[in-house]
């Protein structure tokens, strides 16, 4: 009976045993989900983490190519910016001063084209005044030829100047000039059509105010004066024509013609001379200062009363 007891209580406590594990395996079964389901969230975590670090490396070497680029840009930038520069330069050192040259030079021509149109202007005006006082019963303005020559490409302006005066000088007005660049050079072979490489310039000249005739008498008493001063102007109404020799001992080779009178430098010579009337019709200004040996040798040909060797001047105003 005893051991049938034993046993009994044996049996109600390993059931008791059973039961408690078994309730405590039930409490415990809800938990394993949760622990699966963070094992999953921690899984995928651990996915996006290293998707994360490899964007970040993408985009890290993305913004290091874009730096690259960035720098290279500036370089090139540079490079550009430096050539710009350096094609403006060049511009500015050749173009601009060729520019500023020609726009110097084309002003200059519109200047001297301005100052023509005036004179030329001033020629019409002039003569229609002629024409009105010779309407009215005025005598008529005689007119008469002259001529200026050097053999360089231009004549210098004191040259010009000195002959204007020395046209003033014996009451005569520059009506109309007309300078020109002829080739070849003035020279003893000029009218023989020889040749030169260098040009010469020539100047056509109309001056009014005196008859020829009284121009001829007035410039034998000039060649008078200069023969007996022995070729150095003495002041004696001789000044105008002075300043005219000191330019024409200046250069090497050309002449001066007002009217009658004839002034010729060669560079062995300096001559002046008289034509007559009737010489003065078979060569004009145009011959005679385009040959100024041929036109030497003709001075020396007239009388003595009006020829001069000047050749003494040495052109300071005093002979050799």
């Amino acid at each position: 009976m005893t051991a049938i007891l034993i046993l009994l209580c044996l049996a109600i406590a390993g059931r008791e045993l059973y039961l408690a594990f078994d309730r405590k395996r039930i409490a415990a079964a809800p938990a394993a989900p949760e622990i699966a389901d963070i094992r999953t969230q921690l899984t995928a975590l651990k996915g996006t983490r290293e998707e994360l670090e490899e964007f970040r490396a993408v985009q890290r070497e993305q913004l290091e190519r874009l730096a690259a680029g960035q720098v290279t840009h500036a370089e090139s930038l540079r490079e550009n910016d430096a050539r710009i520069r350096s094609l403006i330069s060049q511009i500015n050192d050749r173009m601009l001063l060729e520019i500023n040259t020609r726009l110097t030079q084309n002003r200059d021509s519109v200047d001297r084209l301005a100052a023509e149109v005036a004179r030329l202007r001033g020629h019409l005006i002039g003569r229609l005044d002629q024409a009105v006082a010779a309407s009215l019963g005025a005598d008529p303005v005689d007119t008469v030829a002259g001529g200026l020559g050097t053999d360089a490409a231009e004549a210098p302006a004191r040259l010009i100047r000195a002959y204007e005066g020395f046209a003033e000088r014996y009451g005569l007005r520059v009506e109309l000039s007309d300078p020109t660049l002829s080739d070849p050079p003035l020279s003893e072979g000029a009218l023989s059509g020889a040749t030169g490489e260098d040009a010469s310039w020539r100047a056509r000249y109309y001056l009014s105010g005196r008859s020829p005739r009284g121009l001829e008498s007035d410039f034998i008493e000039l060649v008078r004066l200069l023969r007996s001063s022995g070729g150095t102007p003495d002041g004696n109404g001789t000044e105008a024509a002075g300043t005219l020799l000191g330019c024409l001992h200046d250069i090497e080779m050309g002449g001066a013609q007002v009217g009658p009178f004839v002034l010729v430098r060669t560079p062995e010579a300096m001559l002046c001379g008289v034509l007559s009337l009737a010489e003065l019709r078979k060569a004009g200004p145009a011959r005679l200062l385009a040959d100024p040996v041929g036109a030497a040798v003709r001075l020396h040909s007239l009388p003595a009363t009006r020829f001069c060797d000047l050749s003494a001047f040495n052109g300071s105003g005093h002979s050799r």
